[in-house]
């Protein structure tokens, strides 16, 4: 049987609360209400005006099912749901089990709080744990940014948004693409949980695991971390990072990129200070810079700077590399104990105890100072007790020595040595036919000029007054071979192979 009742105003609250332990619907008005069955099953339809409440919940709409057994409503048409004062969903649908308080808002969806604003086709929302999500798209808009993504989760309770698949979040300073994000609305922090690009005008950021703060612009970043900035970039296995200060720093597998110098810096820990254009690493640091298309250089130190200068016409680097320097290339090899590289000028400094191979020649001094052109080496300079050591045999050594020394590079090989002040010079006699020893030269003048053929030295010109004397090859002692000064060091000498194996440990 039906019965249908009409009631114009309802101006009491109707409760229909049951006397068990779970809390029921209550209807607290409607302008009008009809009983009927539905497959046996009670109903009431609520008709204008229609106004809901279960504990800390309350609901309105404009009509409603209330299946009160179930203790479940489904409500139609300018739905709006208060929960707990300060959060507010809307939605064109409802359904609400009030056993479990779970509500679904279909169609038209928004939901609002003192922190944020959520759009989305439909919403499930658990009232009991206080927590939202949504499976089909959202978009939610606070003070100062909006996020868009496949799925997002709210907890009302921490303020709490997680987010899934083709996330957006748009800031005035910032653009966000991530593939899981997870964001604190009281602190404004943003927690990478996926790969994840931050973009701007500034820099591009790139982490698969860390967190941003809205608020100081500062982050962690870690997991393939990267940020790419208009001059360089940076990558570790983790960055802190400050925006506003434009500073990082790195930790462990480090790689710091200038493209338009042409080098690479590499380390186990390093700073990068963008609006003081310098930087450092440290920690198995080395640094490689490309000579030319087929050539590059080595340098491999305790630590090593970077620095950016700004010229009328370019932007000019200086490198500086400190302690237990060791410079490599295929067919040169150095060691000291700092170095300077200015690209002002294409000049590479070595200081303190300064060692340099070629071929089979070793070169020392006070100061040694490589000159490129082009990315190739060009010419160098030696200041200050200049040495120069050539091995002939396993025992027997030409050599030079002078206050200064200059020499040129052809196809990366040294050409020709000048030197000048207090000169002295051993030098081997070989017969032209069979090549074989004939004797030594001892030669003591102001001036010399020496010309090597595929790093040997194969003539000598001596310009100011020599004095030389010959002496038959067995004639002197083993002591009387050797110029005070000199030392072969062979053992000092970088290899290209170790420092390739280094890499491949790296």
């Amino acid at each position: 049987m039906k019965y249908k009742l009409l009631i114009l105003t309802i101006f009491a609250t109707v409760s229909v609360t049951a006397q068990t332990s779970l809390s029921r619907i209550e209807v607290l008005g409607a302008n009008t209400f009809e009983f009927d069955q539905l497959n046996g099953v009670k109903v009431r339809k609520l008709i204008g005006n229609v106004r809901l409440k279960q504990d800390n919940v309350l609901l309105s709409c404009d009509s409603a099912y209330q299946f009160e057994e179930r203790n479940y409503v489904e409500a139609y048409r300018n739905v709006h749901i208060i929960a707990n004062d300060s959060v507010h969903i809307y939605g064109d649908i409802l359904k609400y089990e009030g056993n479990t308080k779970r509500a679904r808002v279909e169609r038209n969806v928004r939901m609002q709080d003192q922190t944020m604003k959520l759009t989305t086709s439909d919403l499930d929302y658990d009232m009991a744990k206080g927590y939202a999500y949504y499976t089909n798209g959202g978009r939610i808009v606070n003070e100062n940014s909006i996020l868009v993504s496949k799925f997002g989760y709210y907890d009302t309770k921490s303020k709490e948004f997680f987010f899934k698949k083709n996330v957006v979040l748009t800031s005035p300073d910032y653009t966000i693409y991530s593939d899981t994000l997870k964001q604190h609305t009281i602190t404004n922090i943003t927690y990478m949980l996926g790969p994840t690009q931050i973009t701007s005008n500034k820099d591009s950021i790139y982490c698969e695991r860390g967190y941003y703060n809205n608020q100081t612009n500062q982050a962690i970043l870690s997991k393939r971390a990267f940020i790419q900035s208009p001059n360089n970039s940076l990558q570790a296995d983790s960055i802190f990072y400050d925006r506003n200060k434009d500073y990082g720093r790195a930790y462990f597998r480090i790689k710091i990129n200038d493209p338009k110098n042409k080098v690479q810096i590499f380390g186990e820990y390093g700073e990068m200070d963008q609006a003081k254009k310098q930087s450092f690493v440290t920690k198995q640091a080395y640094a490689k810079k490309m000579l030319d298309q087929n050539d590059s250089m080595y340098v491999l130190a305790d630590t090593i700077y970077s620095y950016q200068r700004d010229s009328a016409l370019k932007q000019m680097q200086r490198i500086k590399a400190f302690h237990q320097v060791q410079i490599l290339k295929f067919d040169l090899q150095a060691v000291a104990d700092s170095m300077v590289y200015e690209d002002a000028d294409s000049t590479i400094t070595l200081y303190d105890n300064p060692l340099m191979w070629s071929g089979n020649n070793q070169m020392s001094g006070d100061t040694i100072v490589l000159y490129l052109d082009s990315g190739k080496l060009d010419h160098f300079i030696i200041l200050g007790n200049g040495f120069l050591a050539s091995r002939e045999t396993a025992k027997d050594f030409n050599q030079v020595k002078g206050r200064k020394m200059t020499g040129n590079f052809i196809e990366s090989k040294i050409n020709q040595v000048h030197v000048v002040g207090n000169s002295q010079s051993i030098f081997y006699a070989r017969n032209d036919k069979d090549s074989t020893f004939i004797g030594v030269n001892l030669i003591d003048c102001s001036e010399m000029l020496y010309y090597l053929q595929d790093n040997r030295l194969v003539k000598s010109v001596f310009i100011t007054k020599p004095e030389a004397t010959f002496y038959p090859i067995g004639e002197l002692k083993p002591e009387q071979l050797k110029l005070k000064g000199f030392k072969w060091q062979a053992s000092r000498r970088p290899s290209i192979k170790s420092v390739f194996q280094y890499f491949i440990k790296k």
